[in-house]
């Protein structure tokens, strides 16, 4: 059995319908911030047990689940994209850390990113850590784990979609391009960037400036500015 831990992961996860076997709040914990938690876990018929001890992290709220089920099959991903006009994808080539992780679904969500694909070898997974860190936005955003990320950026090509890639060494500022409707970022790992096989598969490299001594940027921050000008 999973857990999801945080206020935030949990109320949404319970507006969402997860599959929720059930929850476990801190006795000492402020009523007033787990009402509506109460609530939904209610209208469910959610079992809450009290407990005295808290757990790191948790804000004094746990939930138990069967599995960490946010994936979305690849093929339903298509025709979702192909139905929309406009769209971005975030693709994300090996990110290692699951704080990096559940802070770009955060950001996703927050820029109307329509999902998020991560390849499925060397690269983390859907854990606890990357749940909390998104605050309850990864029930928002489409994840798709994939076994070829360049045969799906030719698939998204074919959707119409144009393939930017973030670099230190890109051709680009990103701030100097009009994107398109279909758009999708390429994001690669932490220390290690983009895989040279993906570069190739992307139709141009952009980079963000940088004036200070540090010439390089948390890849989540990175993220983050990329996404706030794509949407625009």
């Amino acid at each position: 059995m999973e857990k999801l831990i945080g206020i935030n992961p949990v109320t949404e996860a319970l507006k969402n319908k997860k599959d929720i076997e059930y929850l476990e709040i801190f006795k000492g914990i402020n009523e007033e911030n787990v009402k509506e938690i109460k609530e939904l876990a209610s209208k469910a018929n959610i079992k809450i047990k009290k407990t005295d001890k808290r757990e790191d992290n948790t804000q004094g709220v746990v939930a138990y689940i069967r599995d960490y089920d946010y994936y979305m099959d690849l093929g339903e991903f298509q025709e979702k994209l192909a139905s929309e006009e406009k769209s971005i994808v975030l693709i994300l080539d090996g990110i290692q850390d699951p704080r990096n992780f559940g802070a770009l679904i955060r950001s996703a969500e927050s820029f109307g990113v329509s999902g998020i694909i991560i390849p499925e070898r060397r690269a983390v997974d859907i854990n606890e850590t990357v749940v909390k860190t998104s605050t309850g936005a990864i029930e928002h955003v489409p994840i798709i784990k994939v076994t070829n990320l360049s045969q799906v950026m030719e698939k998204l090509k074919k959707l119409d979609f144009w393939i930017y890639g973030a670099e230190a060494d890109g051709a680009k500022y990103y701030y100097e391009e009009k994107y398109p409707k279909k758009t999708a970022l390429v994001l690669g790992s932490e220390g290690f960037g983009i895989k040279d096989k993906t570069k190739k598969n992307c139709d141009i490299l952009i980079k963000i400036p940088m004036k200070g001594k540090i010439n390089s940027l948390n890849v989540s921050v990175a993220g983050g500015i990329l996404l706030s000008e794509i949407s625009k």
